[in-house]
């Protein structure tokens, strides 16, 4: 994700959960745009690499003392980030699929609306079924 993304966001709206929410919307889209693409495709790579970026950002920040979630919910993230890691790995590798890396996004963007979502750790569990 680069900066000046981050700042268009940031000047389309205000609330802390919009801000995320568009991103992972954007990141997500790139990733569904390309999701029967050759692992060898610039384009899903560089998907692959914002996303990867957003996430290990997402775990900075929850790793941070005065992060204020609740500790199950940041742990249940924290997990998913290394989840999307090693399944981004795979990935490059073409090993593996970009479905798991979706569904992830698509559950995070569900909570910051505030629907109904699984807890982070059943999703984090959810990855074994996609062959981790």
């Amino acid at each position: 994700m680069s900066i000046a993304a981050y700042h268009q966001t940031i000047a389309e709206c205000d609330d802390p959960r919009k801000i995320e929410y568009r991103v992972f919307l954007r990141i997500t889209l790139a990733l569904e745009n390309h999701r029967h693409a050759d692992w060898r495709c610039a384009e899903l790579k560089d998907a692959l690499w914002r996303n990867l970026e957003l996430w290990n950002a997402l775990r900075a920040d929850l790793l941070e003392d005065g992060n204020a979630l609740p500790e199950a919910l940041r742990a249940g993230l924290v997990s998913l980030s290394f989840a999307v890691n090693r399944n981004t790995q795979r990935v490059l590798r073409g090993e593996g699929g970009i479905d798991l890396l979706i569904h992830i996004n698509r559950s995070v963007m569900q909570g910051l609306q505030g629907a109904a979502q699984q807890p982070a750790r059943e999703l984090a569990t959810e990855e074994l079924s996609y062959g981790t």
